[in-house]
């Protein structure tokens, strides 16, 4: 990369950039990771997608503030959780940076490798093994293998869009 860039090529304002990503529907997912006080750590995030296919690989992207990449790094172990359109209410729960499940820790289980998944309200769950962890402006780009995969094909998906949660709407007919 050029580091003597033009005044065409200098980067977007944070606003105009985060403006933009308020329009770009992403799915909502608890990340979960073994430790902490008490003894799972998750946090709320939209930015979990697939990486690989080939391996199966996924990736998560998490504000460097939180603590959980080191936690997943250490643990060696995190899991994504894809939360249903009506869990709202946990999606806001788990919305501060990186806080401990002691009000949640009925909902999480161990998972099949083990490691701690929710045990309802989700339409997918992907159990993983750390393999590397990136450093991305402010956040954390945690790559993993995908160990154990589950889903519930009649949940309807939680989404996140211009600051607020809903849902998916497919076409009439379809």
């Amino acid at each position: 990369m050029n580091p003597d860039l033009t005044t065409r090529d200098r980067l977007v304002e944070t606003p105009r950039f985060r403006a933009a990503f308020r329009q770009v529907p992403a799915p909502v997912a608890i990340l979960l990771v073994p430790g902490g006080a008490a003894g799972v750590t998750g946090l709320t995030c939209t930015s979990a997608t697939s990486l690989s296919g080939e391996p199966p690989m996924v990736m998560v992207a998490v504000d460097t503030k939180t603590g959980l990449a080191p936690l997943a790094e250490q643990a060696g172990r995190f899991s994504v959780n894809y939360l249903a359109a009506d869990r709202t209410a946990w999606a806001r729960a788990f919305a501060t940076r990186g806080r401990d499940l002691e009000d949640l820790a009925a909902a999480v289980v161990s998972g099949r490798t083990p490691v701690p998944t929710l045990a309802t309200g989700t339409t997918a769950v992907l159990e993983c093994r750390t393999t590397t962890i990136h450093q991305g402006g402010d956040h954390w780009i945690l790559c993993g293998e995908v160990l154990h995969a589950r889903s519930q094909t009649d949940a309807q998906p939680l989404l996140y869009l211009n600051g607020r949660y809903g849902t998916f709407h497919s076409e009439a007919g379809q």
